[in-house]
């Protein structure tokens, strides 16, 4: 399921008119552009983006929409034509799904309501499918997995309940965008995922892009609210929010949801790096070293001068200060893996390092804490780690 717009055969100046007219349409659509330096990023949804990248004399503009719905599906194709009713040249529109054709928008969400059933199907009957990344357009992090349950978008569904929800129901737990408009409905869903994959709740001010997603929270919070006033909506985050950010509280009577909203980032996920899984606080702050190439995840803060732990990650050995005396230490068996740690006392801090190894695969890990009450919980993050399972 996507959409690519590929604009051929254009000169330097043609390619920034492009730019130009590509610009004034997020402006009208009220849609962000960013600058990424190797490519530009039209976020339009929380599950949807239109990716832009040069290459030669070519301009190619492509949007995965499988997780966003049939409604970004329409947009993002629309948005297409757009450009090139405004700038003539050359272009090849490709569209998997034949709405640039017939513009057929039931058949359009005809085909996302067939794609859920089939995943459905997937979820209900294959436990190993339940462990990949089934509903984000991208992300560095997965839900960890419950028995009985199954991951979603906005949250956990048992596993029976997922089987029995209505086709309403289920489109709503996966779909931000299913509908032609973006009516309330839209934006509560686009709060909710933003809330499952983004929300770090306490920890608003750790960085620029955590409080840049409290505030989009918000911001489609009152949106559904001035769409439609009795629509059950996140109110209780909403209001812990708008405190942490000292906004204006624009929702003074609205509906509170009766069911739990979950906030994914708020407990243990696991970070993804290269073919690994690492366990840590989903609301870590996270970064990557180029040197030692290690995935490095800082314990959560609410001001910088707050420090408690950091863990480094990598495939290589060489983060480890101590190789020789922890491949002595005993090996721990935990499920199918073989876990090696060493924890030491120095002036200032606590250190921990540990190998753990899966088939033919092996993680190495260099953590430091500010005091040793963190030990017991890292090391048992280290035992949930592991790798990703192969396709």
């Amino acid at each position: 399921m996507f959409a690519q717009l590929i604009c051929r055969d254009r000169t330097e100046k043609e390619i920034n008119e492009l730019y130009e007219v590509i610009g004034a349409l997020c402006q009208r659509e009220s849609v962000q552009i960013e600058d990424k330096i190797e490519q530009v990023e039209i976020s339009v949804c929380p599950q949807g983006k239109v990716v832009i990248k040069e290459k030669d004399n070519e301009m190619d503009l492509f949007a995965n929409t499988r997780h966003a719905g049939a409604g970004f599906h329409a947009f993002v194709v629309d948005f297409f034509k757009d450009i090139q009713e405004e700038v003539p040249g050359k272009y090849d529109l490709i569209d998997d799904l034949q709405y640039a054709d017939d513009e057929d928008f039931d058949k359009l969400q005809a085909t996302y309501e067939d794609e859920l059933d089939y995943l459905r199907g997937l979820l209900k009957k294959e436990e190993k499918m339940r462990s990949k990344n089934y509903m984000y357009d991208e992300t560095f992090f997965l839900p960890m997995e419950k028995d009985h349950e199954i991951s979603t978008a906005i949250g956990y569904i048992d596993i029976e309940e997922f089987t029995n929800l209505s086709q309403q129901d289920l489109v709503d737990s996966f779909y931000v965008w299913h509908n032609w408009d973006k009516d309330a409905r839209f934006y509560k869903n686009a709060a909710l995922t933003l809330l499952a994959k983004e929300g770090v709740s306490t920890y608003t001010f750790m960085n620029e892009m955590t409080e840049k997603f409290a505030h989009e929270i918000c911001d489609y919070i009152e949106l559904a609210y001035e769409k439609d006033e009795k629509m059950p909506l996140p109110l209780q985050e909403y209001h812990q929010l708008i405190s942490i950010l000292g906004r204006e509280d624009k929702i003074e009577s609205g509906v509170f949801m009766e069911q739990e909203v979950s906030q994914y980032r708020l407990k243990e996920v696991y970070h993804l790096f290269e073919n690994a899984k690492v366990v840590a606080l989903g609301t870590c702050e996270r970064s990557y070293d180029p040197v030692s190439l290690s995935m490095n995840l800082m314990a959560p803060y609410e001001n910088m001068d707050q420090w408690s732990w950091l863990m480094q990650a990598s495939l290589e050995p060489m983060i480890l200060l101590n190789k020789e005396e922890l491949q002595k230490q005993p090996i721990k068996q935990v499920e199918k893996k073989e876990v090696q740690m060493l924890d030491w006392q120095e002036e200032n801090c606590s250190v921990l390092e540990a190998i753990l190894k899966e088939g033919e695969n092996t993680l190495y890990f260099h953590v430091v804490m500010a005091k040793p009450e963190f030990m017991n919980y890292l090391k048992t993050c280290i035992e949930q780690s592991g790798f990703q399972e192969e396709e």
